[in-house]
């Protein structure tokens, strides 16, 4: 009777075992880093008579998220993100406190993340075409404006400590002012824009 007892606990300890080799999950609390590579395409359709924006914003837009996880639901960190321009006028910095909440405490998770802050401008005038009809006006942000993100994705853990997530997101930038002038170099009044980027990418996860 004890040597059954104890192989019935051998084979419990070993099924225990094996359940929990295939229970791979990202580690659920402490300092976390995220590197987000996004694709993003501006959807303003036309903020002005003079020139739409729907190709202004289509570019690949690197985020570093650094935080720290309270509990599966509960991560609060801060973050950069670079979004390029190719003509270079409205190439910005945004930098944004993050609210990431992840759903399940398994391999795979579903997860959302909220993004709010300030974003800065880098870019520089982009070059006026006085060939088009009308005439291209060279622009350029000022200044800056309001960030909000929302993100919304599905992570995969390969360990505690390393994961990958595929996602898309929302992104509302806005620039404050803007400088504006013809293609021959007069001043035009310009109003606050607000772009709004749609765009999908992957995200790579990384604990302690």
């Amino acid at each position: 009777m004890k040597k059954i007892f104890i192989v019935a606990a051998t084979l419990l300890c070993l099924a225990g075992t094996a359940v929990a080799q295939q229970h791979t999950e990202f580690r659920w609390h402490g300092i976390y880093l995220v590197g987000d590579i996004t694709y993003g395409v501006n959807i303003n359709r036309q903020v002005d008579e003079i020139s739409g924006l729907s190709e202004e914003l289509s570019a690949f837009m690197p985020t570093l998220v650094a935080g720290y996880q309270f509990r599966k639901e509960t991560a609060i960190g801060v973050g950069a993100s670079y979004v390029a321009d190719p003509k270079g006028a409205y190439t910005q910095l945004p930098i944004f406190i993050e609210l990431r909440s992840h759903y399940l405490r398994s391999q795979w998770s579903p997860y959302t993340a909220l993004q709010a802050g300030y974003t800065f401008p880098l870019g520089s005038s982009s070059a006026p075409d006085p060939e088009t009809t009308p005439p291209t006006p060279s622009r350029k942000i000022a200044e800056g404006g309001l960030y909000f993100g929302l993100e919304v994705g599905a992570r995969y853990a390969f360990n505690r400590s390393m994961a990958i997530a595929a996602h898309l997101n929302y992104r509302l930038l806005q620039a404050n002012k803007m400088d504006w002038s013809d293609a021959y170099g007069i001043a035009i009044p310009a109003d606050p824009v607000a772009l709004h980027v749609i765009g999908g990418g992957v995200s790579f996860y990384f604990g302690n």
